[in-house]
């Protein structure tokens, strides 16, 4: 795989994950998933992959609108087993709009790449 490949893997990823499109959710993302997330204020918050998983089915149950894809990517960078996209999204969430800096970190294991870390950190 190359950066560009990743590139629109993780377009893929957030495209369906947006969608609150469960199967692929499951699949796109490691069992020993860690998601790190900061806000303004500098708290941290993590959120593992069933933490995940319950936040997705909870959006599809409450009939939420696709949440927004729009994303800037800034680097890219993969070999054959990782790669990491350095992006930024802008989210509404609870009626706010939030900009957010990520970071992916993806991994090829068992015939597929899968998500196995990300970080968040709050622009707004």
């Amino acid at each position: 795989m190359n950066s560009e490949q990743l590139i629109e893997l993780t377009r893929e990823l957030i495209e369906q994950a947006t969608h609150f499109n469960m199967p692929y959710v499951k699949e796109a993302y490691s069992d020993n998933l860690l998601i790190v997330k900061v806000d303004q204020d500098g708290v941290v918050d993590t959120m593992n992959k069933e933490q995940l998983m319950s936040f997705v089915q909870g959006n599809k149950d409450a009939n939420v609108p696709p949440l927004s894809s729009k994303t800037a990517y800034h680097y890219a960078v993969c070999d054959e087993r990782t790669g990491m996209v350095v992006i930024t999204r802008e989210l509404v969430l609870d009626g706010k709009l939030n900009r957010k800096f990520f970071t992916v970190f993806w991994e090829y294991s068992a015939g597929r790449w899968q998500v196995v870390k990300e970080s968040a950190l709050a622009l707004n």
